[in-house]
């Protein structure tokens, strides 16, 4: 009696039945798939590839944006610039009209020549005062009228005090021979000394004047310094100028005749320096980045695939979070290996102020095995925190 373990419908779909109708091609290409597949298992915890933390960013330069702005009011006389136009530092932006008139700093510089000159030959009266000698080379018409004067008077003081004293010598030798009364010789002596004091007085008299007025010149002519710089500061004022070299932009549109008031905003100056990235890290995975960090950048206006990317080295992380549109963030500045990236053709592309790019920093290396084993930690066990919070592999 023949035993049937199973019924004749369903031996064709058993093992036995399939195996003999595969080819040993098709076997070959199984066992393949299957070697393949658990090699590629086997592999993942010796495949090591780079973890990075992506944030967006902007190209800037090193220095910070300067704003223009009229530190007085008034009206603008000349406008001196146009957009995106290079200006270099210190040179004229915006003239405003000027209400101080030319012809008082003329009047000033007038007034200090006067008294430079007056200084000039009062310096030379004083210090000559002692000498014998005549003083020569005065060049003011004040003071060579007054020492011609001076002189004058001097030489009468010097012949009176002369008179007396030969009258006084007289008046000794006939007292000697007791010819006059001592009356008289004192009376003689008194004259003579009177004389004599006369001519010292009126010499120190004179010096006297002639350095207090030095003194008041010296001290006028500083006024008037301290005047011509304050206007000169003033008319300083009414002339804008740029603070550092750069490109001019966002002018707000003032022109000839336009009121400045004062404090306004004239535009703003892109300082030309060195490029830097600036971007904009979460809070969650700002504990990630350190200085000297190397990034990988892709500029949105080069197509990554065939430009390739821009590299960079992280120069300095903000210690205090930035808030803006009630988003928290912050700011990590890198400096750039190159200011250009390169087509395979070999035509270069550059970087310029205000690109956006996407940045990513690499943070450490991992196995495929550590990363899919977090993946499905956090699939299995949604409570725990991810080990590594918005981190993408880089290739």
């Amino acid at each position: 009696m023949q035993t049937q373990l199973y019924p004749a419908e369903i031996m064709e779909h058993t093992t036995e039945a399939y195996l003999p109708q595969v080819s040993v091609q098709g076997q070959i290409i199984y066992v393949s798939v299957v070697l393949a597949v658990l090699t590629g298992l086997l592999s993942l915890p010796f495949i090591r590839i780079d973890v990075s933390v992506r944030s967006s960013g902007i190209i800037r330069s090193k220095a910070e944006r300067n704003e223009l702005r009229s530190l007085t009011g008034g009206t603008i006389a000349k406008v001196l610039a146009h957009e995106n136009q290079t200006v270099k530092a210190g040179q004229p932006v915006f003239q405003l009209q000027t209400a101080i008139p030319d012809s008082k700093l003329r009047l000033l510089h007038a007034q200090q020549t006067e008294k430079q000159l007056y200084i000039r030959d009062l310096t030379l009266l004083v210090s000559s005062h002692g000498t014998n000698r005549p003083i020569a080379g005065l060049k003011s018409s004040l003071y060579r009228q007054q020492y011609e004067q001076y002189i004058f008077q001097q030489a009468e003081l010097a012949q009176t005090e002369r008179k007396r004293k030969r009258e006084l010598e007289i008046n000794q030798n006939l007292f000697a021979e007791k010819v006059i009364a001592r009356q008289e010789l004192e009376d003689k002596e008194f004259a003579f000394n009177t004389a004599q004091a006369q001519y010292r007085s009126f010499i120190e008299r004179q010096v006297s004047d002639w350095e207090n007025a030095l003194s008041q010149y010296r001290m006028a002519l500083d006024e008037l310094r301290s005047q011509e710089q304050q206007l000169v500061k003033e008319k300083e004022l009414l002339t804008i100028t740029a603070p550092v070299a750069g490109t001019m932009g966002q002018l707000a549109g003032k022109y000839t005749g336009s009121y400045v008031q004062p404090g306004e905003i004239l535009g703003v100056i892109s300082p030309d320096s060195n490029l830097i990235v600036e971007c904009y890290i979460s809070p969650k995975d700002i504990g990630l980045l350190r200085n000297g960090m190397k990034s990988r950048m892709q500029v949105d206006a080069y197509d990554y695939n065939q430009w390739g990317m821009a590299e960079g080295t992280i120069i300095s992380i903000s210690n205090d979070v930035t808030v803006s549109d009630q988003q928290t963030f912050f700011k990590v500045k890198c400096r750039l290996n190159k200011d250009h990236l390169t087509l395979r053709q070999g035509v270069r592309g550059y970087l310029k102020k205000g690109m956006t790019l996407r940045a990513h920093f690499i943070i450490t290396e991992r196995s495929l095995y550590d990363l899919l084993y977090d993946k499905a930690d956090d699939w299995l066990n949604p409570k725990n925190t991810p080990s590594v919070p918005h981190a993408v592999a880089a290739m």
